[in-house]
């Protein structure tokens, strides 16, 4: 276990959110929310799918860097727009994200493609296994922790199971529907705590 990465949150048995920033051979800096898992020792990787300018850049320099941020405006950019290049430090030859509480800097030792399988994706889309191998961790600020998944799933389903008894019946089952989507994830994801408490939660919804 990598004693750096367990003080900015990161364990071996969870998934993170996370900002990755790459660039390509002319210079271009590119950021996007991708998930982390980490293997252990300096072992990491990612699923990107087919088509993503992150994954171009991947495959040509073989090098990304994971950046570590709760800034909701710079998800919020890296998926659905261009984050602007003041966002990025002035390096010329990397992309790392200049506010970041922590960045990891990874060169790919492998990529391997395969079809999309227990995502909610359901076409021909091919999707990318990219493992690597850590370089160096830099720690900004202890205090910014890796964006758990898990637990933000966990926290959706506590505030809408506290409306579920005062709500219609067609908004309960909107309910009922992103409780058995997070569910889903957190079986694939989450620790052996997130899963047990997804179970609590689904008793909950029974009762009612």
């Amino acid at each position: 276990m990598n004693e750096t990465l367990e003080k900015i949150g990161i364990n071996t048995d969870e998934r993170y959110e996370c900002i990755y920033t790459t660039i390509d051979g002319d210079g271009n800096k590119n950021s996007a929310a991708i998930g982390l898992k980490y293997f252990g020792e300096d072992d990491i990787g990612c699923r990107i799918f087919e088509g993503s300018q992150t994954l171009k850049n991947i495959q040509e320099t073989k090098r990304y860097v994971v950046n570590i941020t709760q800034d909701p405006m710079i998800f919020t950019k890296s998926t659905l727009d261009k984050l602007p290049k003041e966002y990025f430090t002035d390096d010329e030859d990397i992309a790392i994200l200049k506010d970041a509480g922590s960045y990891i800097i990874v060169n790919v030792v492998d990529i391997n493609e395969q079809k999309a399988e227990n995502t909610p994706i359901d076409n021909d889309q091919s999707i990318f296994m990219i493992k690597g191998k850590i370089e160096k961790v830099v720690v900004n600020d202890e205090s910014i922790k890796a964006f758990n998944r898990a637990f933000s799933g966990i926290i959706e389903c506590l505030v809408n199971v506290s409306r579920y008894k005062i709500v219609d019946d067609e908004k309960r089952a909107e309910y009922m529907g992103r409780v058995i989507e997070n569910d889903r994830m957190i079986s694939r994801i989450g620790n052996k705590q997130s899963k047990e408490v997804m179970e609590l939660i689904k008793k909950e919804y029974e009762k009612n």
